[in-house]
């Protein structure tokens, strides 16, 4: 029992340090790793003032749905699919997701949303930690025209010339200097291919002979 023990326990505290490395708060990592916050404090200390801020509680889902810009849906629905991509081969959750923020993180620096903004963003797609046992606030689906993937409202209708978020910023981009500035050329070029490259998970079948 207690050879079990210790190895799961020394996991938990790693994934605890790197979900704090990215900026989780500590109420955040309590749900990952299943530690307590007088645990945490015990197996883990700061440089000074490198302790976790508490930080305010990210908004409720229905102000974020309603509040969320394209930019921000974009930024939504990228971090969940690196977190689907990863959850392939992680197959606990938390480390799946600590894991796919770090890439996120990488791809999208400075990010757009913050860890516990996308923890959240799992929570209410996935239905789970926070949210288990709840109505799932979006649904997870593939644009049949430029095949990535995207987060919708369960209620949305499948009409993806209006819903999906790439398709918009396709038409936006050179018109709207906020997605420009968000989506630098520089950092995705060209925007739309980019993209698309990134979040879609169709394969284009082999030609017949």
């Amino acid at each position: 029992m207690v050879s079990r023990y210790v190895p799961r326990q020394t996991q938990a505290v790693e994934l605890a340090r790197r979900a704090f490395a990215a900026g989780a708060r500590t109420s955040t990592v309590e749900f990952l790793t299943g530690l307590d916050r007088w645990a945490l404090r015990r197996y883990l200390t700061f440089e000074p003032g490198g302790a976790p801020k508490p930080g305010k509680r990210p908004d409720s889902p229905e102000r974020f749905v309603k509040n969320a810009g394209l930019a921000t849906i974009v930024d939504a629905s990228l971090a969940y699919v690196l977190y689907r991509d990863h959850l392939e081969h992680w197959p606990q959750r938390a480390e799946a997701l600590v894991t796919s923020y770090e890439h996120y993180a990488r791809r999208r620096a400075p990010c757009g949303l913050s860890f516990d903004r996308v923890f959240y963003v799992v929570c209410w797609t996935d239905c789970v930690w926070v949210w288990k046992g709840r109505e799932a606030i979006f649904r997870f689906t593939t644009c049949t025209f430029c095949h990535c993937r995207y987060l919708a409202s369960p209620a949305s209708v499948e009409d993806h010339a209006r819903e999906c978020p790439f398709c918009k910023v396709q038409v936006r981009y050179l018109r709207d200097p906020r997605l420009r500035s968000h989506f630098p050329e520089r950092e995705y070029p060209p925007i739309a291919a980019a993209l698309a490259g990134v979040m879609t998970s169709v394969v284009a079948p082999a030609e017949s002979g």
